[in-house]
């Protein structure tokens, strides 16, 4: 499992800004695009969440790994 605050750094880093809330989730779009990750309200994610999510926002399997290697609670 991976925190949410360090999964919202990382997404951050990559350009991506906060942008509205919902009753369960948080959406975040990257600047000057239109993709949006939404994250759910809950303390720990899934380490498939997070591999997928940073797949689509374009990094790479290694840094994802490396990642999740760091980050994993």
């Amino acid at each position: 499992m991976i925190r949410k605050t360090a999964f919202v750094n990382k997404i951050r880093e990559l350009g991506y800004r906060h942008k509205s809330q919902q009753a369960r989730t948080h959406m975040y779009r990257k600047d000057g695009g239109t993709h949006c990750i939404f994250v759910r309200d809950k303390n720990l994610l899934s380490e498939d969440f997070v591999k997928g999510a940073l797949g689509q926002a374009g990094m790479a399997d290694k840094q994802i790994r490396a990642f999740i290697a760091t980050a994993k609670t």
